[in-house]
């Protein structure tokens, strides 16, 4: 047999595993058994589905090229999400950046591992741990490695579970996680109906490149919030982003072919994308780690809950301290952190591709510009809800 067929047959086994494993261990069912399915069916030799300009090529060119499909996803994320934790405890937003840090990192080893810069910006993404903001900031810098970015965001962020506990282990001490972390819950109203807009006018001002993201998640969190859209928000939350998920899981799935796939271009994709979730979760816990010296109750193990696995992270970070330390509960703390984190990732994701749009060559001062511009972008958040959180 050529190595055609067996790369073919590797990839069709890679398929069904990626179901099974979704179906037994409940990792990320709901996106990774389209993809697991639709990788299957495309590599079987002398598939229709495969050909090149066909018709699964078309619907990738259609739906996931122009960015339609994440933004869709977008707005039933935040249709589903709460940003309360977060208004009302502004100062995770911190938090949630500093868990971007190993997106920037991995920007660097991507570059030293012969990546162009484009193609860098795109693999780091992976770290972000959100797969529209993956997909997004591939399909701007670098179209042909949307497949293999987003399966890697997707199949990451489902590991996250297996990730955190060990990484706590190492990281955080015993007597750290008895620390007793409060989170504040009472904000108005009225800063729940203003986070949109201020989130919105913030970003587009610093960095116009975030808003197609940031708009369509604040959107949908407008949608539950304002009390006068119960169907829309409905319909955001149970039509519109299973619908979407389901044709990104099938086009990503049949993206991956095996005549592009088996390289070492893939293997290295992979691994910095790997690695660039690990350092974000590192990275948190060790920023965690310093807020901790300046406040003694904050718990270091926060840190593990901020980056975009929403609830997943949040938690995982609270049975870990529970199973550690029973009296210790953080579950509402891991929410703002989660929350924050979201947030970071899509302002660390999408600030780093328009630094990148801007026409920079440097990759020292592309990463430092739009780490930058994610801080400043965070600061003035924090400054604005610290003050309008209880506004009536």
């Amino acid at each position: 047999m050529d190595s055609l067929l067996w790369s073919q047959i590797g990839l069709m086994a890679l398929g069904l595993l990626l179901i099974y494993l979704s179906y037994r261990f409940d990792l990320e069912p709901l996106l990774l058994i389209p993809i697991g399915f639709f990788m299957f069916m495309v590599n079987i030799p002398n598939s229709p589905l495969a050909e090149q300009g066909g018709l699964m090529d078309q619907m990738f060119n259609a739906l996931i090229k122009t960015e339609l499909l994440p933004l869709i996803i977008f707005i039933g994320v935040g249709a589903m999400m709460d940003f309360g934790p977060l208004i009302a405890n502004p100062s995770y937003m911190i938090l949630g950046l500093f868990s971007q840090l190993g997106i920037f990192i991995a920007f660097f080893v991507a570059i030293l591992f012969g990546f162009d810069i484009p193609s860098a910006a795109s693999i780091a993404s992976i770290g972000t741990a959100d797969g529209p903001t993956s997909i997004y900031v591939a399909s701007k810098l670098k179209p042909d490695l949307v497949g293999t970015i987003s399966m890697a965001a997707y199949s990451y962020v489902s590991i996250v579970p297996l990730l955190i506990p060990p990484l706590l282990k190492g990281l955080v001490t015993r007597n750290e996680i008895k620390a007793q972390t409060t989170a504040r819950g009472d904000i108005s109203k009225n800063a729940r109906l203003l986070f949109p807009f201020i989130v919105t006018l913030t970003a587009g001002f610093i960095a116009p490149m975030s808003l197609p993201l940031l708009g369509f998640l604040v959107f949908g969190y407008f949608l539950k919030e304002n009390e006068k859209t119960p169907s829309l928000k409905e319909a955001a939350e149970e039509i519109l982003a299973p619908v979407a998920t389901i044709f990104v899981g099938m086009l990503i799935g049949s993206s991956i072919r095996a005549e592009s796939f088996f390289q070492l271009q893939t293997l290295a994709i992979m691994g910095i994308g790997l690695f660039a979730f690990i350092m974000n979760i590192a990275a948190g816990i060790l920023v965690a780690k310093v807020m901790h010296i300046v406040n003694r109750s904050f718990n270091p193990a926060l840190g593990a809950a901020g980056n975009s696995a929403f609830p997943m992270a949040a938690r995982v970070v609270h049975r870990y301290v529970q199973k550690m330390e029973p009296s210790t509960f953080l579950l509402l703390p891991a929410v703002s952190a989660n929350v924050a984190g979201q947030l970071g990732s899509v302002f660390a994701g999408t600030f780093l591709l328009q630094t990148v749009l801007s026409g920079l060559d440097n990759p020292l001062q592309i990463a430092g510009v739009a780490f930058g511009r994610s801080l400043l972008a965070m600061l003035v958040l924090v400054i604005i809800f610290t003050g309008v959180r209880k506004w009536k």
